[in-house]
Formats: structure tokens, sequence, C-alpha cells
């Protein structure tokens, strides 16, 4: 009798054993599925990079963006860029150089329905931008009416710095998560002025952030292409 009380509990001490493994399994098996549910949560930070191809590829151009957003709801991110641009602008009549920096601060709303796993965005985006730079005259020139002159052409270079220009801007774009956590993006931009501080005697002809300026109106366009890395803070 005393065997088989002994027989008895080994065996129950075996199958207890055997369940708990099973059980922990199942409970790790549970958290790893709850764990690929969950999204991630963190700041994404990049690169414009049209504007260093543009920088070797077009000699009166020069700029550099830096890119970013952070995730604070499901589908909406708060949203920023800051950059630098110097830009020379050659007319018949006047050759000026922008020069300066500025940045953009908004948010971004993702409509797009990820499937299980994917971070991908379709979003519209709005921007206030701002920004600070300079205007060089290069060179300009006086036209005359009468044949006896020729055009009168001046290339005493002026400086003006202290200038500013604000504006609000539509974003429509896409980020793609190419390999974990890199993402390469797309959008267009839609931009209207607000305020144009400008120099004595000329307009701004290209404003840093905002772009070339167009007589009669103070809508703007432009685009960009990044390149950038999600780094992850939470899950939820």
């Amino acid at each position: 009798m005393r065997y088989q009380h002994i027989y008895v509990f080994c065996i129950s001490l075996w199958v207890f054993s055997f369940s708990s493994q099973s059980w922990a399994q199942q409970v790790t098996t549970a958290q790893d599925s709850l764990d690929q549910n969950k999204d991630a949560y963190g700041l994404r930070i990049g690169i414009d990079l049209a504007k260093p191809l543009r920088t070797l590829l077009d000699t009166d151009y020069a700029g550099l963006e830096i890119a970013g957003d952070f995730r604070i709801r499901k589908n909406y991110y708060l949203a920023a860029e800051i950059g630098n641009e110097e830009r020379t602008i050659d007319l018949p009549n006047i050759n000026t150089t922008s020069a300066g920096s500025y940045i953009k601060a908004g948010f971004n709303y993702n409509a797009y329905d990820n499937w299980l796993g994917m971070n991908n965005l379709i979003y519209a985006g709005l921007r206030a931008g701002f920004s600070t730079f300079s205007q060089d005259l290069n060179s300009y020139t006086i036209y005359t009416t009468t044949g006896l002159f020729e055009d009168d052409t001046r290339t005493d270079g002026r400086s003006f710095s202290g200038l500013s220009a604000s504006w609000l801007e539509l974003q429509l774009g896409v980020q793609v998560e190419l390999f974990a956590n890199i993402y390469l993006g797309a959008n267009v931009q839609i931009k209207r002025r607000v305020t144009n501080k400008e120099p004595d005697g000329f307009e701004n002809l290209y404003i840093p952030g905002f772009g070339k300026t167009t007589d009669g109106s103070s809508f703007g366009v432009g685009y960009s292409y990044t390149l950038s890395y999600l780094i992850p803070i939470f899950k939820k």
C-alpha cells in the first residue's frame, strides 16, 4: 500500500509539471500575439532627400531639411520641419540671392486603415511656417526708352538682413515602411503667405521654406521626399 501511494504521488507530480509547462507556453503565445497587435508610438526623424540632390545638381541652390513627427493618438501625429536654404534668382533685369532658415510645425492625420502589423500613412497635414532670411541684390538693370543710350546694368551689390515671412501650409503625402522602422515618404505642399517683410526698393523673389514668389499671388507650392527612422518609445 505504501508503494502504491508513492506511485500515485509521482504520477500526480509529473502531470502537474506537464500542465504547468503547457499553461506557461499558452500564456507566452498569447502575450506574443497581444504584442503583435500593438502599434508602435515614438519619434520618427528623417531628411528631405530632394534638397541635397538639388544642391548637387543646381549651382544656384543649396538647402537641407530635417523632418520629424511624434504619434500622440491612433491617427494623429505632431509634426515639424526645420531647414536652411540659399537660392539665387537670375531674371533679365535683376539678380538676387536669398539665404536663411525656417521652421514649420503642425500635425498630420493618417487616413489609412493599416492591416495587422503595418504602420503606413496616407495623410493630410497642416503647418504654420516662419522664416528669417536676408536678400542680396547682386545686380539690376535700368531700362531706357531712348535709342541714344543702352540699358544701364549696375552690379553694386546691396544686402538686406532682418527679413521675415510666415505662411500656412497644407500637406498631402504618404509614408511607407520599407524595412523595420525605416520609412520612405513623399508629399506635396500648398502654401499661402500670411506676412512678408520686404526690403526697400524690390520684392522678395524667394523665401526660404516657402519657395519662389509670384506677382499678384500669395500662394506657393512645394514638395519633398523623405527617408526617416522611427525610434519606438512604447506600444499601445
